[in-house]
């Protein structure tokens, strides 16, 4: 090897073996690391390459972190590969190319290097287009992105919003709110801007130019870094002005959060077994009948995590409800459920890789589970996994 690739931090160091001397300038953003040339057996040789190439990865880990220790990305590609790509974003759910089917919209990077909103076909995953790098500012968890009339907003963390042609990833306009947005969400023919001060500012789909909005003014859910439209998740303290059982209204269950269809049909809780050993519980209710419930984990519930985000999908009356294993080398699952009798319709392996999600989508056949490296697309009826876009670390 004449380079090595950090697994933690994405840093590229060059091997000097003392070889030969030379003067080539070292690229911008890399390090030495001297090392003894290899000798002995070539058993020997081969031993000491891989516990070698293993220290330089932690060595230029150590050099790229810092004194602080701090990794900006926490990127872990493979030793001597490329940069690796990352997908990290709620995925946003829409049709880009105007075939009819839908496709994938989110945040991606090369980690410590740069980031991009990016574009992806919904059938197999190749890309369809990527932005310019996007300034820092637009990369923060501050940072919100949606799909709205046509065009792909990103609002970064000062207040500017920018916006991007869906079919083509160029830049449409720009526009300064002023604050921090909440979201971004559709009116009447407008996009609206919902910040952090409760104001709402209309923006006009072509141009960018303000629009007056009326105080009580829709503001209709779009696919979005937030959440997706066609249901929304509510935590218990929003259970009674939706006619919802209380926070320990149903026995043996404990439930935080509901999944709200914004159509007819049950309503499901989430939450946890009251009694005994904790497991991840759902519930499906008609206001307060409850129609059926269950244990979330279709494996031994007592291998599985009770902590972590209380996430979960609907489309098309089926529920899908992602859940993480004790050991964090059995990583996460995701279990479907029949909305209307509770049946399990599938139980599956997402990863056996980090247990940090970005947020789940569902399409009228596709369910896609964002971690913070890769985006995992599942068939919704069957939940075979059908592609990746981004890089396991």
């Amino acid at each position: 090897m004449d380079a090595v690739t950090c697994h933690y931090c994405g840093a590229r160091s060059l091997i000097d073996r003392g070889r030969k001397p030379t003067t080539a300038p070292i690229p911008q953003g890399m390090h030495v690391v001297r090392v003894a040339p290899p000798s002995g057996n070539v058993a020997a040789t081969v031993a000491g390459a891989v516990v070698g190439m293993t220290v330089l990865g932690a060595i230029a880990g150590f050099l790229a972190l810092g004194p602080s220790g701090a990794s900006g990305a926490g990127a872990r590609p493979l030793l001597g590969a490329g940069p690796s790509t990352y997908f990290d974003d709620r995925p946003m759910i829409v049709d880009v190319n105007g075939d009819g089917a839908p496709d994938v919209i989110g945040k991606s990077s090369i980690p410590a290097r740069e980031a991009w909103i990016g574009a992806y076909d919904g059938r197999d995953g190749k890309p369809i287009w990527k932005t310019a790098v996007l300034a820092k500012d637009a990369t923060t968890h501050e940072a919100k992105r949606a799909v709205v009339l046509g065009r792909v907003i990103s609002v970064d963390a000062l207040g500017k919003a920018q916006a991007y042609d869906l079919r083509t990833g160029t830049p449409s306009w720009s526009a300064s709110l002023g604050e921090k947005a909440r979201r971004v969400c559709q009116g009447d023919g407008v996009i609206v801007v919902e910040t952090v001060d409760d104001a709402k500012h209309g923006l006009d789909p072509a141009s960018g130019a303000r629009r007056a909005l009326a105080k009580d003014a829709a503001c209709n859910p779009v696919p979005s870094s937030n959440a997706a439209p066609g249901y929304k998740l509510i935590s218990w303290s929003d259970f009674d002005k939706h006619g919802l059982p209380a926070l320990h209204g149903i026995e043996g269950m404990t439930a935080h959060h509901a999944l709200v269809p914004s159509g007819p049909g049950p309503r499901f809780m989430l939450g946890r077994r009251s009694k005994g050993s904790q497991v991840k519980m759902v519930a499906a209710v008609d206001r307060k009948k409850v129609l059926w419930k269950d244990v979330v984990p279709g494996v031994d519930p007592l291998t599985t995590n009770v902590m972590g985000s209380e996430d979960a999908a609907h489309e098309g009356g089926l529920l899908v409800v992602p859940y993480d294993m004790k050991d964090h080398g059995q990583g996460t699952r995701l279990a479907c459920f029949d909305g209307g009798t509770g049946k399990r319709l599938w139980d599956v392996q997402i990863h056996r890789r980090s247990q940090v999600s970005r947020g789940i989508a569902t399409s009228a056949d596709s369910v896609f589970y964002a971690t913070w490296t890769a985006l995992y697309v599942f068939a919704l009826k069957t939940g075979e996994l059908r592609y990746m876009i981004g890089t396991e670390f």
